[in-house]
């Protein structure tokens, strides 16, 4: 059994696949309780290549959605729609468009959370460091602190919208029932 789990570790490295490794069994492990229902080692490559994921289909569904909305509406998309925070106020139409489509983003972010992270406990986690990225891109895309109180009120919107929706569905994954392959659960 030892080797075939050896082997099989061999052949997720070898295709480069690297994901949360359980502790050794040995019997000392096994004796002590701690509390958690799974024990895994922390992979600090997992959770890079998760942030960089949901980073990227964050400004990817957040460019088409400004794009698409923006074109039906008639206005020229900008990058300005997604980086300046001076680009989020009731002002003017386009800007309208623009608070929509970053809190329409929040439902697609809280999908990507339930696909890629998979864990309600970090959905918030995930959520805040996408934001707190996105806020330094805001920052060095206009070159100024955002002072916007729209655009702050907007951000805590999103936060909120998403880490909600993202936890739900992530709960709702996770007390599916378990299905017993070869077992009578007919009976």
């Amino acid at each position: 059994m030892q080797n075939l789990r050896s082997g099989l570790a061999n052949v997720g490295k070898c295709f480069g696949l690297h994901v949360y490794k359980p502790l050794s069994t040995e019997r000392k492990e096994q004796s002590r309780p701690t509390g958690r229902f799974r024990r895994f080692i922390w992979d600090p490559r997992l959770i890079i290549a998760q942030i960089a994921a949901m980073q990227s289909i964050y400004y990817l569904t957040l460019g088409l959605l400004t794009a698409m909305f923006l074109a039906m509406a008639g206005y020229h998309p900008h990058l300005r729609y997604i980086f300046d925070w001076q680009s989020v106020h009731f002002r003017s139409r386009d800007y309208q468009i623009t608070m929509f489509t970053h809190i329409l983003n929040s439902l697609f972010g809280a999908l990507s959370l339930w696909y890629i992270v998979q864990r309600a406990k970090q959905c918030l986690d995930y959520t805040c460091t996408l934001h707190v990225f996105h806020f330094i891109a805001c920052w060095i895309y206009t070159g100024y602190f955002p002072t916007s109180v729209t655009w702050w009120l907007i951000q805590i919107v999103c936060i909120v919208l998403m880490v909600v929706v993202g936890e739900y569905l992530c709960f709702r994954t996770a007390i599916k029932d378990i299905p017993l392959l070869g077992s009578r659960a007919d009976v």
